[in-house]
């Protein structure tokens, strides 16, 4: 990519982004500059990839040619007003900001930028993440995809479903790292080393994991023909099954859209609320 690309937020998924970009060659720190209102985080990136630190984000958004927002989502208060007279016209701001749709980042950031929204995941630190890319510009998706195909796979999902998708995926990382924390848990108690234990959780979920992306097979599927009649998985399975867990954990997840379309009906207020009093 021979664009200038500015992240704003140097947290977890900002600097996941800047490591996708330079691993995979997708741009060089030369074209990529940061900011964090923490400074420390701006410098800790600059000191590991050679990134620029900018002075500010009304500095990032003017040199920029595609902008990355990963701050948090009651953080667009305050930045829209700073930086929606320093884009330039046709910029491309990607926001990853959970809860915020389009329309409300269109109300915060002026109509000078091109919106693209995303939902990444946890996995991009290690090129492995899925992300989720809606918009209306082909163009700019373009660019998303290339963007974020530097931290793993991409699919576009029309916004509507970006909910679920926060859920699904987005979130999806921290239910795969419980289970793995229980069997964890359930090997030291019964004597295992923790180191050991930990190698049996995450390698066993490694396997999984890959299996699953190789085969041709539905996950069903795989975990019918591992289990065998009267064998240990099945009677794992069977009081798991017994205790309602698959109804329990798709009440998990829909307690985590519930909470997603809460914040995004809390942008829509604020917005609201901004009409009102101007």
């Amino acid at each position: 990519m021979k664009q200038r690309i500015g992240i704003i937020g140097c947290g977890t998924m900002g600097s996941a982004i800047v490591s996708g970009l330079l691993g995979s060659r997708m741009s060089r720190s030369r074209l990529i500059s940061v900011f964090d209102s923490v400074r420390a985080k701006s410098q800790i990136l600059s000191q590991k990839f050679g990134v620029k630190v900018t002075r500010s984000n009304s500095q990032l958004v003017q040199e920029a040619d595609v902008i990355v927002l990963a701050v948090k989502p009651q953080d667009l208060k305050w930045l829209g007003p700073e930086v929606r007279r320093s884009f330039k016209k046709g910029a491309v701001v990607i926001s990853i900001l959970a809860g915020t749709p389009l329309r409300a980042l269109r109300q915060f950031l002026g109509t000078r930028p091109v919106l693209v929204r995303a939902m990444p995941n946890l996995g991009a630190q290690v090129g492995e993440s899925v992300t989720a890319l809606t918009g209306s510009h082909r163009r700019s998706l373009a660019v998303a995809e290339k963007i974020f195909s530097g931290c793993g796979k991409v699919v576009y999902v029309p916004e509507r479903q970006f909910d679920l998708v926060t859920a699904l995926s987005g979130s999806g990382p921290a239910y795969f790292f419980l289970l793995m924390e229980l069997l964890v848990h359930i090997g030291v108690r019964g004597g295992l080393a923790k180191t050991t234990a930990r190698l049996l959780a995450v390698q066993t979920a490694l396997g999984a994991a890959k299996l699953a992306q190789a085969s041709s097979v539905e996950p069903g599927e795989l975990r019918r023909r591992v289990t065998s009649k009267k064998g240990t998985t099945e009677a794992a399975l069977r009081y798991l099954e017994r205790k309602k867990f698959p109804k329990m954990f798709s009440e998990a997840i829909a307690r985590a859209v519930r909470r997603s379309r809460q914040l995004s009906e809390a942008s829509r207020s604020f917005l609201r609320c901004s009409n009102a009093s101007s």
